[in-house]
């Protein structure tokens, strides 16, 4: 299991490193658009781990340590959203930050439940 963790954990923040280069790259924009790019498609991912998980034993103890613990952990990167959220305020940008707070939220819980719902409905447990 700690393999797994560890292996998923390095495969993760190799993907962080990626997405922000080409999000970076292909929008132009500071590292705070990626942050918030992957803190949202983590969530969406986690959300289907998490309903597959409840509707189904396909998922083994090691995949889902690779995946929900070590790659989606590495993924996503709330540690780096809160650094950027004080950055904004540090700055005076209020609306800035509070926006850049409620989108990060907001955008990932509700992908989160979409991501749960829709994996539900398709397993037919919806």
């Amino acid at each position: 299991m700690v393999l797994s963790v560890g292996l998923g954990g390095a495969c993760g923040a190799i993907s962080r490193y990626l997405i922000s280069l080409w999000v970076t790259g292909t929008f132009g924009q500071s590292g705070w658009v990626a942050i918030l790019f992957v803190n949202v498609a983590g969530s969406l991912m986690m959300g289907v781990m998490a309903a597959l998980l409840a509707t189904s034993s396909l998922v083994s103890d090691p995949v889902r340590g690779f995946v929900m613990i070590g790659f989606l952990g590495a993924l996503t990167t709330f540690s780096s959203f809160a650094l950027d959220a004080h950055s904004f305020f540090q700055r005076g940008e209020l609306l800035a930050g509070g926006a850049y707070l409620f989108l990060s939220v907001g955008l990932s819980v509700a992908g989160f439940y979409a991501a749960f719902l829709v994996v539900r409905l398709l397993a037919g447990q919806g």
